[in-house]
């Protein structure tokens, strides 16, 4: 039912829904973890944010029951996305720290925090965030740029400048 429903959402299928598999998939066990994921993945592209709340922490869950550090982040990780969106940017930093235990998360996870530190203005911390982004996925445009906007906050406009080239460069 996961497999089906992920099928049709990747592709999407002009006359099926993929939320009827993963509802279906619910019904038989409500802490399915990679239907709720999908399901409020699904939900959080439609804006309804309290319901993708629900299924990630649903996720989140089952994904703890036995391990503390689940060996997939990517439901910590929406879980932050969808809690910034409600601006409740104090329990989003929380979730994308704990999705960066995840390797396959870590650099969208350490580009979202420094976002964050970036609004609360902790230059330094976005800094090293941007930092550890960066060496997970060192050709992200978006993290590059922010970068430079940090290192020029923190008075390192000749290393801005460079970094800068390089990015245009790329």
């Amino acid at each position: 039912l996961f497999i089906t429903g992920l099928h049709l959402e990747q592709y999407r299928h002009a006359t099926r829904c993929p939320t009827l598999y993963w509802r279906e998939a619910l019904r038989r066990d409500p802490f399915d973890s990679r239907c709720n994921n999908a399901l409020g993945l699904w939900h959080l592209k439609r804006g309804e944010f309290s319901e993708a709340e629900k299924c990630f922490r649903k996720a989140i869950e089952r994904l703890t029951r036995r391990n503390a550090n689940p060996y997939d982040g990517e439901a910590y990780y929406n879980l932050g996305l969808c809690l910034r969106f409600q601006n409740r940017d104090n329990e989003a930093y929380d979730s994308f720290y704990k999705a960066t235990w995840n390797q396959a998360w870590c650099a969208a996870s350490f580009h979202a925090l420094a976002e964050i530190d970036c609004c609360w203005k902790h230059w330094p911390t976005a800094l090293e965030h941007l930092n550890r982004s960066l060496r997970f996925d060192t050709d992200n445009l978006r993290a590059r740029n922010l970068k430079s906007i940090v290192l020029r906050k923190l008075k390192r406009a000749a290393e801005a400048k460079q970094l800068l080239r390089e990015t245009l460069a790329l």
